[in-house]
């Protein structure tokens, strides 16, 4: 039998929880609390296993009340329940463990699905380079973003015992995290249904960082849509294009939307501009082809849109901070 805890201002919110949860025989509600002190009193008293916890109540967020449960009872499961996307409160949420994210108004499909799949939580603790992680994918710059993520391969491969087993569980953590930190108002998705790791990649730090960008680029996509929807189309159209010599105009053109307003979105969101932000696309693209293929460097600059290989070698420079030569030495 599992412990319940209900913590929510809202009467109505308790009281639909509990007409829901009760009806689970596993599942016991042993106390119900109206903001976050009353919730670590409750907790203090009894064994609690599961904790339905609103963010935003008088006193202390839910994210702080948790925080001090989580110091006495570590194992102690909690979901979070708010009205609104709460992305400012992710790093924090993911360093407590919290992985389920219910959107008010909370369903009972929603519930059901939860408890039924209930098991307690089983995390010892997050290993650091998500923390790390998790500090980039809330920068407002994503060229520094980018950036950082030579720090955390760095760190990754020479803190571990060259496990290939130890390698996979590490990337795995940082990144359901980082999609768990985007996407916990929703169902959550594995991250290696969208983003496949084959254990072959493992042994290259080049190829993780390529995996780590693209999760990068996802999130800040995905953010930067539930802000600007236009930006969908924006995202579509350049996928379908990124392989093209592509303008500005063609963006705006495709997209349906000004220059003026897309500079001023994209920047807001990527902090850099969206031809900067193409270029940073196809230098991964670029690389991908000199790790995977046998393509020289005039081939891959025709392929992916450069008007020839001296400015792919001059962008490329630019972004990585070494020739393309040198990056070729390394992956020797």
């Amino acid at each position: 039998m599992y412990n319940v805890l209900i913590v929510d201002d809202d009467t109505l919110m308790r009281n639909a929880l509990r007409a829901m949860i009760s009806r689970f025989k596993n599942f016991q509600i042993i106390g119900e609390a109206a903001n976050g002190a009353e919730a670590i009193a409750i907790c203090r008293l009894y064994p609690v296993h599961l904790i339905f916890m609103d963010i935003i109540m008088p006193g202390m967020t839910g994210i702080e009340a948790g925080k001090k449960i989580k110091e006495d009872s570590p194992q102690t499961e909690i979901c979070i329940l708010s009205a609104y996307s709460d992305f400012h409160f992710a790093k924090e949420a993911m360093e407590l463990h919290i992985k389920k994210y219910f959107s008010k108004p909370v369903s009972f499909l929603d519930i059901s699905t939860y408890l039924e799949n209930f098991s307690p939580s089983t995390y010892k603790s997050v290993c650091p380079q998500l923390s790390q992680a998790l500090e980039l994918a809330n920068s407002q710059s994503f060229s520094e973003t980018y950036a950082g993520l030579s720090s955390i391969i760095n760190e990754i491969f020479s803190s571990q015992n060259a496990s290939i087993e130890s390698l996979k569980k590490t990337f795995i953590e940082i990144g359901q995290g980082l999609l768990d930190s985007l996407e916990y108002a929703n169902q959550r998705n594995e991250i290696t249904d969208l983003f496949p790791l084959p254990d072959t990649w493992l042994v290259n730090g080049e190829i993780m960082k390529i995996w780590l960008f693209k999760i990068m680029d996802y999130i800040y996509q995905q953010k930067s849509i539930r802000r600007y929807s236009i930006l969908e189309g924006v995202f579509f159209f350049i996928e379908q294009h990124i392989k093209e010599k592509i303008s500005l105009g063609q963006i705006t053109e495709g997209s349906m939307i000004s220059q003026g307003y897309l500079s001023r979105i994209f920047r807001d969101q990527f902090g850099i501009s969206t031809m900067e932000y193409i270029r940073l696309r196809k230098i991964q693209m670029v690389k991908i082809n000199f790790i995977f293929t046998t393509h020289n460097t005039s081939d891959v600059a025709f392929m992916l849109g450069f008007n020839e290989s001296s400015y792919l070698q001059k962008v490329f420079q630019k972004i990585e901070r070494i020739s393309i030569q040198e990056f070729k030495k390394r992956l020797k």
